[in-house]
């Protein structure tokens, strides 16, 4: 199962200058389990920055494209890994 990992609460804020907006994300390293982490961008729109730590991507971020690939929606959620594994049942 892919991990992602937030190494830094740091926000990286682009000015959009047609729309006069401001462009919110954080950078998050994705661990396929082969020890080598893809950087991606998580765009935050007006939401608090993830705090350092393990996450998975929440299933309700995933979508269908038109041609039904699957695909990213432009707001990712992260679920901490801890929370997940708490909201579990236990195996008898």
């Amino acid at each position: 199962m892919p991990i992602c990992r937030v190494k830094s609460a740091a926000v990286e804020e682009r000015h959009n200058s047609k729309t006069n907006s401001i462009i919110r994300s954080q950078m998050v390293g994705l661990d396929f389990g082969n020890g080598f982490e893809l950087p991606f961008r998580v765009g935050l729109g007006s939401r608090p920055p993830y705090p350092p730590g393990e996450y998975d991507i929440d299933p309700q971020s995933f979508a269908l494209s038109q041609y039904g690939d699957l695909i990213l929606k432009r707001y990712v959620d992260l679920v901490p890994l801890q929370a997940k594994a708490a909201a579990a049942p236990a195996k008898p």
